[in-house]
């Protein structure tokens, strides 16, 4: 099946190939719109970001984001940096965020003690963000680079 997909490539390439392309397929495109934060972003951080895509060309780490409300769970400095160039649409990998596959830490713990998937889904969905990096989710299996093209994306 490889080398009939992609003859003149090594096996090696081939079979790279195909993973990006498996990737790729767990992608999903959402309008900007629909996507909603749970926290605050850095300035400075966001137009690092910008500065990276338009020098690179293209998105190298997909936005995660669950899948009923799209609410983003890692992600927000590049969501927030596509929103401003102007994109129509995110390379999104959407997660069942009620799944055990996922953890969330509490990486500022002044702020709460029980944080829980239900308090970023509401806090998400009502558009209440948190303070930057105040979460930080684990989740298994999640696209590791894309590369998608900006030019797709506007």
């Amino acid at each position: 099946m490889v080398s009939r997909q992609f003859p003149k490539l090594s096996f090696q390439v081939q079979v790279l190939a195909l993973l990006l392309m498996k990737n790729r397929q767990d992608i999903t495109l959402i309008e900007v719109n629909k996507l909603k934060c749970h926290e605050q972003v850095v300035e400075s951080h966001v137009k690092e970001v910008m500065k990276q895509i338009e020098t690179d060309g293209y998105l190298k780490r997909p936005v995660i984001a669950e899948d009923t409300n799209y609410i983003i769970l890692d992600g927000h400095h590049r969501f927030t940096a596509l929103k401003r160039m102007g994109v129509r649409k995110i390379p999104v990998f959407l997660v069942h965020y009620e799944s055990d596959s996922i953890r969330v830490f509490l990486r500022r713990k002044e702020l709460m003690k029980d944080l829980i998937k239900e308090i970023v889904l509401k806090r998400g969905a009502e558009r209440i963000l948190f303070p930057p990096k105040t979460t930080r989710h684990l989740i298994k299996n999640r696209p590791k680079i894309i590369n998608y093209p900006l030019e797709k994306l506007i």
